[in-house]
């Protein structure tokens, strides 16, 4: 280790060794190629600077010094976010966080400072709910990215600004930056005082010792361009310099590269560069930025600005420098497109739309009231995350996206469009999705639904992904009745284009997947084979074999669903003879489920059907190979999917609970599997990769999501509520008091034990279950999750399904929270709804439309009191223009 101090150089190298083959593990012995690395010629210091001793002019990035933020008084707090604050966060009596206003959250300078994930936030223009290649993204962060990696259309290949690459500041010049001139001297906007998010904005405030500057960052939603606006609150005029790191080439901008720029009356245009994608792909095309009337530019230059000695070093940097002056504004309009009308709905209200309006009014302080509030704030929140996820698949880690997985964009963003009652953006969905089948009936694993990136995608997929559009185009059918859609003409997909390929109707489209899984089944029974894998991507098999002879539990408990789901869906279209067909099928696949799967009373996690008759069970208490003894996936999904007797379901959520849950979570297994230093014998990424997080560090919160709904569905109303406040970040120290501090307003897609490697997780898993162990919060936003939890608030909390032939009201909550009263907008209609919730906390025994009792026929649910089902023709004839009050009495 060495220790940095202020003023102080010291001077390392860094090396790596390659092997053409290395057949053992990872392991003390490799020590020997450090040595040999440190013994070659090369390995010596040499004297002098980097080139031998030359003078080095250094960039403006490295010579400027950053901007010293100060910490904001509490009269500096109320003044500049004035209003009631919610869910402050303080440590050591500081101030470090809280809720604002309609949908904002403030973060002070000295969180940042404590986090272990920098606090970010994607932006995208627009309104659209289907995808729209004019839409502009941008990743921001709170160290003074005022925008970054900002793309039009595909959000990875046509990037215009390049994004950061580092949590430490390490790398100053990625994306935009600003300079301001200070006493003379330019210095660098960096960490703030403070930084205040919302769905469509982001706000920077710097402090300093002069003065008070105030940058925004805004995504419009009624038109797509991106702005830039810095004001001085406090303080003499200034110049600003921005900085744009310009990444067309493919490289993320860390190539020599001469840009082309056209000067023009308001602004300059940024062509795109020949000889890369971008350029290959929009010849023509470029990024336009427009000063505002208030912004007097003094200079436009490429990197030349940057250093003393004014000469280029042909790095992509585009320089605007400003007259001084109190305000800098720009404006980064994407031109890669033709102009093309914004196809979303009002864009002015769009977010207060798309959110519900949801208000929550608890009838008194508890505990329990403190947590649905903090559920009622982060849903919005989690809307935006799903809707980043559907239109721009990319992460604030995992920022390498732009496609759409197979298995992904069938759950979240098809689930709370449905939940909302957007009909016409699944549609959609389904359009594209079905356009992507292969003639054999399966699709890729992901691919690009924009056509102009249609032929990338992968060769194959995993074993359950053939279920996931079937299931969707199913709910989809049963929810918005339009059971015509089966008739629509979808071509198959076709690498030269729709034009060459085969044309079919979605009916059909349905007929070749249900072909194909017929045939992809275990010798001598119906269960569906485990092919290249399953929904745990960590646990892809390794012998070639088991694609075949391995049995995946929970991709069988997903196949009953299709069918028994698709069943119901054909029945409503008229196919009854394709309907029974399908629940004949279903049931056999149960049969088969009973009998094979389930060993001494325990769901398997695989069964491995050797070609002798016999079945070794993996994930399982006989397992003796892999150490792992009960899998979450098969357990939960089959308590979803009423694939248990009520004893049996009782036996597994006891299971569950001794073996499978933690402080943060229910967990995919008991404990992890081995690492044997990166060797591989049965599951590929489970067995190799060094890092423990994600699926590898077992807390994976799109499962967790899962069981929340499983516990829903039994009837388990105080751990259903419990289950969905572990996955709000805010707050969540009171329910897991070992989780670090995070950014509190963003979906995170694991919890994950701060080990140092996995040898320790191994060897100390138990302290994971006894809560002894630091959770870090794992990537953020970039999952199908944050749709999933809002179709959970929305059908399975507040229980109301609103479908086109029916209302369906069936909440689950905990008798602590009676006389709940909530406010939102759904499908268009205003509600009030109002619960008298009694011991059980699920079944309705009444319900009320504006005072009307309205009578109802009862759901099925094997497990415990189903909900209330109330024909759309009934409550239509109840409903007014206003708010309509709904008041519902459980238990």
């Amino acid at each position: 280790p060495v220790t940095l101090r202020p003023g102080e150089t010291v001077r390392r190298g860094f090396f790596s060794w390659v092997e053409l083959t290395k057949p053992g593990p990872t392991s003390e012995a490799d020590l020997v190629f450090v040595d040999r690395a440190r013994s070659l010629p090369e390995a010596q210091p040499t004297e002098g600077g980097l080139d031998g001793g030359a003078p080095v002019s250094q960039s403006l990035f490295v010579s400027a010094p950053l901007v010293q933020s100060q910490d904001l008084g509490a009269e500096d707090i109320t003044t500049w976010f004035p209003g009631a604050r919610r869910h402050e966060e303080y440590t050591d009596e500081t101030c470090l966080s809280f809720f604002t206003s309609n949908c904002r959250h403030v973060v002070l300078k000295e969180k940042e400072l404590r986090v272990l994930r920098p606090h970010g936030h994607i932006l995208r223009t627009g309104s659209s709910l289907t995808p729209d290649e004019s839409a502009l993204t941008s990743t921001v962060w709170m160290a003074g990215v005022f925008h970054s990696m900002v793309t039009q259309g595909h959000v990875n290949i046509n990037r215009f600004l390049s994004t950061t690459h580092s949590y430490l500041s390490l790398f100053r010049s990625q994306g935009l930056r600003l300079f301001v001139e200070l006493d003379g001297k330019w210095q660098l906007l960096d960490l703030p005082s403070a930084f205040e998010m919302a769905p469509d904005q982001c706000r920077w405030l710097y402090r300093h010792s002069t003065g008070v500057i105030e940058i925004i960052s805004t995504a419009p939603t009624e038109r797509h361009a991106l702005l830039l606006s810095a004001r001085i609150l406090e303080g003499t005029p200034v110049r600003f310099l921005a900085v744009l790191h310009v990444a067309f080439g493919g490289d993320d901008g860390s190539n020599p590269a001469q840009l082309r720029l056209t000067r023009e009356e308001h602004g300059v245009f940024v062509h795109t560069l020949p000889d890369c994608d971008v350029g290959w792909r929009f010849p023509n095309g470029g990024f336009r930025i427009v000063f505002a009337p208030d912004t007097a530019i003094e200079k436009i230059a490429g990197d030349e600005l940057l250093f003393p000695d004014g000469q280029t070093r042909n790095q992509p940097f585009l320089c605007l420098l400003s007259q001084p002056g109190q305000t800098f504004s720009i404006e980064l309009q994407g031109c890669l497109l033709p102009e093309q009308e914004d196809k979303g709905t009002n864009g002015k209200t769009f977010w207060s739309d798309i959110t519900t309006r949801l208000a929550l009014t608890p009838p008194a302080e508890s505990a329990a009231m403190l947590r649905v509030r903090r559920l009622g704030e982060i849903m919005p929140w989690f809307v935006a995350d799903a809707l980043i996820h559907y239109l721009s698949p990319r992460g604030l880690e995992q920022y390498s996206g732009g496609g759409w997985g197979t298995r992904d964009v069938s759950q979240g963003p098809v689930e709370m469009l449905l939940a909302l009652g957007h009909y016409d953006a699944v549609r959609d969905i389904l359009l594209r999705v079905f356009q992507q089948q292969n003639p054999d009936g399966d699709w890729p694993q992901w691919f690009m639904f924009f056509e102009r990136e249609r032929s990338i995608r992968p060769p194959d997929s995993h074993g359950d992904i053939v279920f996931w559009p079937v299931l969707a185009l199913s709910q989809y059918l049963l929810t918005s009745g339009d059971t015509r859609f089966l008739e629509t003409t979808v071509p198959f997909f076709h690498p030269d284009g729709n034009q060459k390929a085969e044309q079919a109707s979605v009916w059909q489209h349905v007929v070749r997947a249900l072909d194909l899984i017929r045939r992809r089944v275990i010798p001598g029974a119906q269960l569906a084979a485990f092919g290249n894998g399953d929904w745990n991507d960590s646990l892809q098999p390794v012998q070639p074999e088991m694609r075949e002879r391995l049995c995946s539990s929970w991709t069988v408990t997903l196949q009953y669903q299709t069918l028994r789901t698709l069943a119901r869906a054909v029945r409503l279209a008229g196919r009854e003879k394709d309907a029974v067909r399908l629940d004949e099928e279903a049931q056999k696949i149960l049969d088969d489920f009973q009998q094979l799967l389930i060993v001494d009373d325990t769901i398997a996690g695989f069964g491995y059907f050797h070609d002798d008759g016999t079945v070794e069970y993996l994930l399982h208490p006989r397992d003796s190979k892999t150490g792992i003894s009960y899998s979450l996936l098969p357990m939960m999904h089959a308590l979803i999917n009423d694939m248990l007797t009520p004893v049996q379901a009782r036996r597994h959520c006891e299971l569950i609970r001794e073996h499978l849950l933690g402080h943060d979570g229910a967990r995919l297994f008991d404990r992890p599997l081995k690492y044997h230093g990166g060797m591989q014998t049965y599951f590929q990424r489970a067995e190799s990769t060094t890092f423990f997080g994600r699926e590898n560090g077992l807390m994976y919160m799109h499962a967790h999501l899962r069981y929340a709904e499983a516990l829903a569905h039994v009837g388990d109303a105080e751990g259903f509520f419990k289950a969905l406040c572990q996955a709000c970040p805010i707050g969540i120290q009171e329910l897991v008091p070992t989780a670090a501090l995070r950014q509190p307003n963003c979906y995170y897609s694991s919890s994950d034990p701060a080990f140092n490697d996995r040898y320790q997780a191994y060897a100390e898993y138990d302290r994971v279950k006894q809560g002894k162990v630091v959770f870090e919060g794992g990537w953020r936003v970039y999952s199908s999750g944050a749709g999933i939890f809002v179709r959970l608030f929305i059908q399975n909390f507040l229980g109301v399904r609103w479908e086109r032939e029916r209302l369906v009201i069936d909440p689950v909550m905990p008798a602590t929270l009676d006389g709940l009263t909530i406010s939102m907008t759904l499908a268009g209609t205003q509600l009030e709804l109002v619960y008298r919730i009694d011991a059980k906390g699920f079944g309705p025994t009444k319900v009320l439309l504006n005072s009307r009792e309205l009578s109802f026929t009862r759901g099925q649910n094997p497990y415990r009191t189903a909900g209330a089902e109330i024909p759309m023709s009934t409550v239509r004839d109840h409903l007014t223009p206003a708010v309509n009050r709904i008041e519902v009495w459980c238990g």
